[in-house]
């Protein structure tokens, strides 16, 4: 099959997964923000951001092992399996030795045990689904995607009204809604076939661990990068945990280029492992396609963020919408680092991955502590921006002599330039500003559309002569 149409058909697969699973998610919001005060959302968050944060270190970076070593056929995808399930249950033991320590952790009262239970619980899901992408049993990820998203919302409603649990009911929701992808995954992958503790291979593991341990560093600082400004909002400002919970509404519609992205990159994870011939060319045509997709989708989701909000939320939090258009802008370059990163994903480099996050992270730290004192939430989105648009300078740079893409520096300033002004003119509410921020919009669609036209002219035309010929 034709490496551009295998990346098209497996970008499809995933997005019936995460279409369902993630966008109905989205759609709780709303009940969110009607059935839970602002602080208490607030409280949530900051309990959210622990369990981002940790993650990866319950997991020891297994989770990206199992998919990097289950698409290698030179391993047993027993060994495989068995290992990552290893690893998690030794981060999860070091852990819960840790309890001590966590129950010290700020602003999480009445959270700890449903944190505990959601660090594994997830990450069981995680490992699970990622190997099953690694047998390339793609149908079987969008299905549980669909089956996820519905016991996701019946969680939640029975949660939250049922029950009436307030914000931590979030958090059960969503550990009941994992359980059962897990059991599914179980049943249906007939997964419980590769768990087998004889085959554990301690050679095979050092290895997964020299790949995998260097990510999670890096993915806790990724994390932090994602999650500081929740915690820097609610420890630094006057009604602190009322702005959190604000500031996390104001995700939401960057959220819906995150989607768009994490569609195309567990796609893309597959391709730029498996697809070996023409790989300069291959990454840099994609790139291309990728970023102008990106930028359309963006500038079109800034000028909606002002009516977005006055429906979505209820009036009392319709502020949120002020912080939402520069970390739209943000969650593009979070995307375009994610793309890069995968050039580390394909040469086992992940030490770079990690330096790379590293100075995101502090980037975005110091930023956050600087520009709160000065511009509020609002500048915890701006510092969240600046941080991911220096890793992927750094990414950009540092890249070229593992794989030398081709890109346009040119093309990629004009329209990063063009979303600035346009969320600066929305944001300060300059005179006749939605004249300038249509006119910025408009810009970036004509210079973008070409390219995308020509794509997918070409996947049309491809799937035409196909069907003439059957």
């Amino acid at each position: 099959m034709d490496k551009y149409k295998r990346l098209f058909s497996n970008t499809m697969l995933f997005a019936i997964s995460n279409f369902s699973s993630k966008m109905l998610t989205l759609f709780l919001k709303p009940m969110y923000s009607r059935v839970v005060d602002d602080a208490d959302f607030g409280l949530y968050s900051n309990a959210w951001s622990y369990i981002i944060l940790l993650l990866p270190v319950v997991c020891l970076g297994m989770d990206y092992a199992v998919l990097r070593f289950g698409l290698d056929k030179r391993y047993g995808k027993a060994a495989v399996f068995t290992n990552s399930l290893g690893g998690l249950a030794a981060g999860f033991v070091l852990l819960a030795a840790c309890y001590p320590l966590m129950r010290m952790l700020p602003n999480c009262e009445g959270y700890m045990t449903a944190i505990y239970v959601m660090l594994l619980v997830s990450n069981l899901r995680r490992l699970c689904a990622q190997f099953v992408r690694a047998k390339e049993l793609l149908r079987l990820v969008a299905i549980d995607g669909i089956l996820t998203s519905f016991t996701t919302v019946a969680f939640n409603v029975l949660f939250l009204i049922g029950f009436k649990t307030g914000a931590v009911g979030i958090l059960w929701a969503t550990i009941a809604a994992d359980f059962c992808s897990t059991l599914f995954l179980l049943w249906a992958a007939s997964l419980r076939r590769y768990i087998r503790p004889r085959r554990y291979n301690q050679k095979l593991m050092n290895q997964m661990l020299r790949y995998a341990l260097p990510l999670v560093p890096a993915l806790m600082c990724w994390n932090i990068t994602n999650s500081s400004d929740v915690l820097f909002v609610t420890n630094m400002m006057e009604d602190g945990q009322r702005l959190a919970g604000l500031l996390t509404y104001s995700y939401v519609i960057a959220q819906a280029v995150q989607l768009a992205a994490a569609i195309f990159n567990e796609a893309w994870q597959l391709s730029a492992v498996t697809e070996e011939k023409g790989r300069e060319e291959f990454f840099g045509r994609v790139f291309s396609i990728y970023q102008g997709a990106m930028f359309i989708g963006g500038a079109a989701l800034i000028l909606l963020c002002q009516p977005f909000y006055s429906v979505y939320v209820k009036p009392e939090s319709f502020e949120a919408w002020r912080y939402a258009p520069f970390l739209v802008l943000a969650t593009i370059y979070n995307c375009f680092s994610g793309f890069l990163n995968s050039i580390y994903v394909v040469e086992k480099r992940s030490g770079l991955s990690l330096l790379t996050s590293a100075v995101g992270a502090g980037v975005n730290c110091l930023l956050n502590y600087l520009l709160i004192l000065r511009m509020g939430v609002t500048g915890a989105a701006l510092a969240t921006f600046i941080s991911y648009l220096v890793v992927f300078t750094m990414r950009l740079i540092n890249t070229r002599s593992l794989l030398a893409m081709r890109f346009s520096p040119g093309h990629l300033l004009v329209n990063t330039c063009l979303l600035i002004a346009e969320a600066s003119l929305m944001i300060l509410e300059v005179k006749w500003w939605p004249l300038w921020c249509g006119i910025c919009a408009a810009v970036v669609l004509v210079l973008n559309f070409a390219s995308l036209w020509k794509m997918a002219r070409q996947l049309l035309g491809r799937f035409v002569r196909r069907r003439k010929r059957a």
